[in-house]
């Protein structure tokens, strides 16, 4: 079924320059909601998630491959979420990103450093009195960006 929706949601992702981050469709307080949480360059903002709703929602309705009721909500993945994709390091280029290492590299396995640069194999960060640093992806435990004040 999430195959079939996002099939049927991404002409008007395309249309809109929105990239969809991901579908979860759960049961949650004894309703089902069909979440999708999207992003675009720039980021996204309020207005951006409540035309898509309206749009998708039209367009689900008209193609009624939910047989149950359900509520739908567009949202932002949020900064603080897991990267997941290549994508996601993307969109944090030239940003403050924090990277858990599997194993040490230059003594630690922990760096909050700027993103540099994306590759097929790994990043670059720029890690103050350092330099930059090459990880490779599957030295990377898990990778987000960083609230900068």
């Amino acid at each position: 079924m999430m195959d079939k929706i996002k099939e049927i949601i991404e002409p008007i992702l395309q249309e809109e320059r929105i990239e969809l981050v991901e579908i979860i469709f759960k049961k949650e307080a004894g309703r089902q909601v069909l979440r999708l949480l999207v992003d675009k360059d720039g980021g996204i903002r309020m207005a951006d998630c409540v035309k898509l709703n309206e749009k998708i929602s039209q367009v689900l309705d008209q193609a009624d491959i939910i047989q149950e009721s359900y509520v739908i909500e567009v949202a932002s993945p949020g900064i603080d979420r897991l990267f997941k994709t290549r994508r996601d390091y993307e969109r944090a280029m030239g940003r403050l990103v924090r990277v858990t290492l599997a194993e040490r590299i230059l003594d630690k396995k922990e760096y909050v450093a700027r993103l540099e640069d994306v590759s097929d194999t790994g990043v670059k960060i720029e890690v103050k009195k350092k330099g930059i640093i090459d990880i490779p992806f599957e030295k990377i435990v898990r990778a987000r960006e960083e609230i900068e004040f």
